[in-house]
């Protein structure tokens, strides 16, 4: 189900496009800090070698929402790790349609 609404949800975008208005940016489910950032959970769902990085795909594991960012080529991130994203609300605390990933935090090692 989760599927068909993306599909739909794309659907819409395009044909709001195509007929020459621009889609409402969806409001942030997030409540931003006073420094203008805030945490999202999220799981690695990919990586791909990107010349000297390696870029990150993470679904927000409140939402779905997807975020990429690149991280070092000698990462110690796998594939289905949780990490904390720190996302950089861009001065738009309404708007994550122009919100970024500035820095993420995991668990490299196992505890016994």
């Amino acid at each position: 189900m989760r599927k068909l609404n993306k599909i739909i949800t794309t659907a819409a975008m395009v044909a709001a496009i195509l007929a020459g208005t621009a889609p409402k940016a969806a409001a942030c489910s997030y409540t931003v800090g006073p420094l203008g950032r805030y945490i999202v959970p999220a799981q690695v769902q990919s990586m791909t070698a990107d010349g000297d990085g390696v870029q990150v795909w993470c679904s927000d594991l409140g939402d779905g929402d997807d975020w990429f960012f690149t991280v070092d080529a000698n990462t110690d991130l796998h594939i289905f790790d949780r990490v904390q994203l720190v996302i950089d609300a861009n001065g738009t605390p309404d708007d994550f349609s122009d919100d970024r990933v500035i820095d993420a935090f995991w668990s490299c090692c196992e505890v016994d």
